[in-house]
């Protein structure tokens, strides 16, 4: 039990790092909007530890080795983190094409 709570802040730290990271030095903390509630650097830091649990649970059920569940946990955050930041990229090259695409045909 003890190695789930060291994933959850190991991967919960690599979260805000890499929220800190995309947002340059920045935290964003939780806003409301009008259409719902903007998590801000709260969810970075679920979705990494999320993901560290997650890969300890199953990846070394039985370890009590701290190294190598600090490690994995920083993969796991940091993997975590990289999957969003792509998800992200592809919405906004989407946009991109969408703009560019309204340029040609106001254009012609």
């Amino acid at each position: 039990m003890n190695t789930i709570y060291l994933a959850v802040i190991i991967g919960g730290f690599t979260g805000i790092i890499s929220h800190m990271l995309k947002n340059k030095k920045v935290l964003i903390f939780p806003k409301k909007r009008k259409n719902g509630v903007h998590l801000g650097f709260i969810a970075d830091f679920l979705v990494g530890s999320a993901a560290a649990v997650f890969t300890i649970t199953y990846l070394l059920p039985d370890s009590n080795d701290w190294k190598t569940v600090v490690g994995i946990a920083i993969l796991a955050g940091m993997s975590a983190e990289n999957i969003l930041l792509y998800r992200e990229l592809s919405t906004e090259r989407a946009k991109v094409e969408g703009l560019d695409n309204i340029q040609k045909r106001l254009t012609n």
